[in-house]
């Protein structure tokens, strides 16, 4: 799973950079199979900060809201 992390400046101003801490924190803790890297402007300063998830971008983030997207989601019972 490759996890990118916005650091334009909005972002950066937000602290995208505890959400860095956080998901590097819970890949150690956790044992996570992701790749975090640090992502330039993805374009949408007025949402951030922003984290991109395989390709799929997610708004307002912190460092809980950044965790939890992480999390495996339960299987449904059929």
């Amino acid at each position: 799973m490759k996890v990118q992390v916005c650091h334009g400046k909005t972002c950066t101003e937000r602290f995208s950079e505890y959400i860095n801490t956080r998901l590097e924190n819970d890949k150690a803790k956790f044992g996570l199979n992701i790749e975090i890297e640090n992502s330039p402007c993805m374009g949408q300063c007025k949402r951030g900060p922003n984290v991109k998830i395989d390709g799929e971008i997610h708004n307002y983030c912190n460092p809980a809201k950044a965790a939890e997207l992480l999390k495996p989601k339960p299987k449904k019972k059929k």
